[in-house]
């Protein structure tokens, strides 16, 4: 009988482990962190077939997360390259089952808990010093690495942005703002047990200054909004909520504020880059890049209301006569609607009208699975939100489910730019998240 208990125990100690350093494994490879994810997934479908455990289905959100998955499927089928949104609709289940396990059965247990918080804080020092290294040398360790062992190409993010140890450079801002504020508020559960803000407060004033600096650094717009809004949703949570921090948070911001202005050549450099720049997109937003593909997102869905061109079809449909914008329709060969165009006739400069997707959560979903896809996607927002709100009184007063809220509340705000919905990496980032926060709430009665 204890032969069988710990037979059963050491895969499921095994993949809690995986799980625990998926953060750091996101870092490197979207191939192996996809391949814990289904892992997890599979051992939690066995786990539930075995114990007969499947009221989990009875979740709100896992109920409404499936008609999705078989609404993606149905959508493949009316697809212009049916086989590439099947490739990525069929497998999707997966992530829907990952969250499910975090929330059911991996992240039940607070030791549980306590791994990942580690490893993701390890998995924050490592791209902390890995920007650092390239912001000051101009290439990254694993970078130099790749080169001179692995005879690969190098990569770093340009004279406008530090992409620490990712390939792709905006990645290292978006990774800091999907892990920074729950890993903020694991670092002083893990210093202070009982204590709020006493031991920890220098520490996690500095690493959290420093994290504010390395996603400036990035150039990534997206990611420092993004940021922004996390901190001051934070920031009113503690104020409101729980008025003994009012004076240390009040010093706190203060401070930041300072040392990161208390440079002219930093504040120009904000102002050029981020605030006058985006201020120009949003004030022009008709003739902006991010314009021109809401605009072809809209004629997509315009032209295949119901069920959308297809997942991850943006980028095959984009190039249709029906979706070019005005100054590239007619205008002959050599003019690709992946670039902008000056059309000398119109005499009128057109921006790009193709990209691999939208640049925006909604319109992902508007364009691509069509308004039913569309709708089904915000009752799934919805069922998530008003679980939060029903268990409010179990939860709101757990700082690290507060940092992980904060976190992906940016991500679903309709006007913010992101990365495509249904990539590998931005999903498990997302549907990681997602499972770690639901971990926090009391299991439904009927789950």
């Amino acid at each position: 009988m204890n032969n069988q208990i710990k037979n059963n125990q050491l895969p499921f100690n095994l993949i809690t482990w995986l799980i625990s350093v998926v953060p750091i494994v996101l870092i490197f490879s979207n191939a192996i962190a996809d391949i814990i994810v289904v892992t997890a997934s599979l051992f939690f479908l066995y786990d539930s077939f075995k114990k007969n455990y499947w009221k989990w289905l009875n979740e709100p959100w896992v109920k409404i997360s499936i008609i999705i998955y078989f609404w993606l499927i149905i959508v493949s089928l009316f697809a212009y390259d049916k086989e590439l949104s099947a490739s990525r609709a069929i497998p999707w289940i997966r992530f829907i089952i990952f969250s499910a396990s975090l929330q059911f059965l991996f992240l039940i247990k607070n030791n549980n808990k306590k791994k990942l918080m580690i490893f993701t804080i390890i998995a924050l020092i490592y791209v902390n010093i890995e920007m650092f290294v390239e912001y000051f040398t101009g290439t990254s360790l694993y970078s130099k690495f790749r080169v001179e062992f692995l005879n690969l190409g190098s990569f770093e993010g340009g004279t406008q942005r530090v992409s620490g140890p990712f390939k792709d450079a905006p990645k290292s801002g978006i990774f800091l703002a999907y892990f920074l504020f729950p890993i903020i508020f694991s670092i002083n559960k893990l210093i202070n047990k009982k204590e709020i803000f006493n031991k920890s407060t220098i520490i996690i004033t500095l690493f959290l200054i420093t994290n504010l600096f390395l996603v400036y650094l990035s150039g990534h717009r997206a990611s420092i909004l993004s940021v922004a809004i996390s901190l001051s949703l934070i920031i009113s949570y503690l104020l409101i909520i729980n008025k003994n921090y009012k004076t240390i948070f009040l010093i706190f911001f203060l401070f930041l504020s300072s040392t990161f202005f208390i440079s002219n050549s930093n504040l120009d450099k904000f102002n050029q880059n981020i605030i006058n720049k985006t201020y120009s997109e949003i004030k022009n937003y008709s003739e902006s890049a991010y314009g021109s593909l809401s605009l072809t997102s809209f004629k997509m869905f315009k032209a295949n209301p119901i069920f959308g061109i297809g997942i991850k079809n943006y980028r095959v449909a984009c190039e249709k006569d029906i979706y070019l914008s005005k100054g590239h329709m007619g205008t002959g060969y050599g003019v690709s609607p992946w670039k902008g165009h000056y059309n000398i006739g119109l005499k009128k400069y057109y921006e790009a009208t193709c990209s691999s997707h939208p640049h925006n959560l909604y319109l992902t979903w508007l364009s691509e699975t069509g308004l039913i896809g569309f709708i089904l996607f915000i009752f799934f927002l919805c069922t998530l939100a008003l679980k939060i709100i029903k268990e409010k009184k179990y939860v709101y007063k757990d700082l690290i489910f507060i940092g992980l809220v904060a976190s992906l509340i940016p991500k679903l705000i309709p006007m913010m730019p992101s990365l495509n919905f249904f990539s590998n990496w931005n999903a498990i980032c997302f549907w990681f998240l997602i499972g770690w926060t639901l971990s926090y709430l009391p299991v439904n009665k009927k789950s």
